[in-house]
């Protein structure tokens, strides 16, 4: 499958935010659109859209935190349009990243909520497979954020990263990104 990586602007981004993320993720789970626009204007946030390289229609979207100093980036937010689901979308835009992100990260750190604890252990356990069958690699790192416990995974992009660099990475972008006080006490990480 052909898709075609496209870095999205604010008003884009917005966009997308608004007809797709409002949909696909649950509330509590979305950060406020002025919080993603901050940190676009700051070079720390980079939203994507996967294009179909056939039809130019919009297939998927990725938004990752890229951090100055981070060898790996966050991709906080990742999906697939609805009808493209099940046919291969995903596993090719989580290649598309990658191939993207190469020479530039050594990993995309991919947070997925732990069954043991997710409202739906079993979409929990297809999330966790398909991000594996993708390519990604479990960690020795759980984190729990704002009271949400979750897996964390590396999708290796540039080289091999090890479990030291993700945990660093990953504790860096969340003390830059989640300012005092919520930090404090909202933002735990185990193992790693």
């Amino acid at each position: 499958m052909n898709l075609q990586l496209l870095p999205l602007d604010a008003a884009q981004t917005k966009d997308v935010y608004d007809r797709w993320m409002t949909k696909d993720f649950p509330p509590e789970e979305l950060k406020p659109y002025d919080g993603m626009a901050r940190m676009m204007a700051k070079g720390w946030y980079e939203p994507l859209a996967l294009l179909d390289g056939t039809t130019g229609a919009l297939a998927a979207y990725a938004f990752q935190t890229v951090m100055p100093g981070c060898r790996c980036a966050l991709l906080d937010y990742f999906a697939v349009l609805p009808d493209r689901r099940g046919h291969g979308t995903g596993t090719a835009a989580l290649k598309a990243l990658a191939d993207h992100y190469a020479g530039q990260r050594d990993a995309l750190i991919i947070e997925c909520e732990h069954p043991a604890e997710a409202p739906d252990p079993a979409a929990a356990r297809r999330r966790i497979g398909f991000y594996l069958r993708a390519g990604a690699r479990a960690t020795a790192m759980e984190s729990r954020l704002f009271g949400v416990r979750y897996l964390v995974l590396a999708l290796p992009c540039g080289g091999p990263v090890t479990d030291e660099q993700v945990n660093a990475d990953l504790r860096r972008i969340y003390k830059l990104t989640v300012p005092e006080p919520y930090y404090r006490g909202n933002v735990i990480f185990y193992g790693g």
